[in-house]
């Protein structure tokens, strides 16, 4: 069964037009002038009961604003959005019951309270009952591995124990639906592995409906059986993460002794420089590293090409990664 059905939705912002200084700040004051941006542009999907989606798209290509819309915050311009059969915007008490939403860069807990103390108090707004209340936070306080800091005031604590604690508050009334936006945003390797892992135990083991965004390709590859790619507004794709990577590209991995720009190297193969990436080269054992993404039989050809130009130091071939595909379809 669909939880969640978007039938052609649109969303339209309107902004003042303001010329630089003085003069222009009494411009739009007197004789405003408007400019509309549309940040979804008909978009249509549905997604079932107990499925974990990933978000994708580049900055402003309208993922949070598809979100705000399910969670009924902001209604749409044109379209209809249908969450759990309810239109989101009326954000009747039984529907703010079934869902939750965390945005990584916001925070939704009382700084200045202890967990504790914030979860007492979500305890009560949504009238849960002592004992289910008590049995749920120690579950989760488990599984996050925060029982330590329940007595700490939230603002007292790092970035990643914040997170966790936004997430306990998100999930104490049980929703069926929960949207993360940007969730594992400013965590350290290990703190985003484990949010990660909290994810998936918990969409697995209590069927929760779960959509995420997020730049951190890790996230949307060990989590999603399912992506949803924006670009300005509008879907480019809809499907599995393997369906992207697994399309005959591979990834030719090559260390020249000299250290030839991406344009150079793109050059000398005639690959678009989309297809040619490095990793940051500060590191000594990185420096003169690149990627080339190309189909597996262009590799040998590639090579011959590179040889004549380059001294080539280490060489192998890779399977190509999520994030690899996404950069070139934003930056095609």
């Amino acid at each position: 069964m669909a939880q969640i059905e978007v039938k052609n939705v649109k969303r339209a912002f309107r902004s003042v037009k303001k010329a630089p200084g003085l003069k222009g700040a009494f411009g739009a004051l007197i004789r405003p002038q408007y400019q509309d941006h549309e940040a979804l542009k008909g978009v249509s999907f549905t997604i079932e009961s107990g499925t974990f989606t990933g978000l994708i798209g580049a900055n402003g290509a309208g993922k949070t604003t598809l979100l705000k819309i399910l969670s009924g915050l902001i209604p749409p311009s044109a379209g209809e959005a249908r969450v759990l059969g309810i239109d989101p915007f009326t954000r009747p008490l039984d529907f703010r019951r079934q869902i939750s939403l965390v945005m990584g860069q916001k925070a939704q807990l009382w700084w200045d309270l202890p967990g504790q103390d914030a979860f007492d108090l979500l305890r009560a707004i949504y009238a849960i009952p002592q004992k289910i209340y008590q049995e749920r936070l120690n579950d989760l306080a488990e599984l996050l591995d925060v029982k330590a800091h329940l007595q700490t005031q939230i603002r007292r604590l790092s970035l990643g124990e914040r997170m966790k604690m936004e997430l306990i508050g998100a999930l104490l009334h049980w929703p069926k639906i929960i949207f993360l936006d940007e969730p594992t945003i400013g965590l350290d390797v290990v703190a985003a592995a484990k949010l990660r892992e909290f994810l998936r135990v918990f969409n697995q083991r209590e069927k929760a409906t779960i959509i995420l965004t997020s730049h951190n390709m890790d996230d949307i590859e060990r989590l999603c059986q399912r992506v949803l790619i924006l670009r300005e507004g509008e879907f480019l794709y809809d499907g599995t993460p393997k369906k992207l990577t697994g399309s005959g590209e591979q990834q030719l991995r090559v260390r020249f002794k000299e250290q030839p720009t991406l344009a150079e190297v793109a050059a000398a193969t005639g690959l678009p420089e989309a297809a040619v990436t490095m990793p940051d080269q500060e590191e000594e054992e990185k420096r003169g590293l690149y990627y080339l993404t190309l189909d597996r039989l262009g590799i040998v050809p590639a090579l011959q090409k590179l040889m004549p130009k380059y001294s080539i130091i280490d060489m192998g071939i890779e399977e190509q990664s999520l994030e690899s595909v996404i950069r070139r379809i934003f930056t095609k």
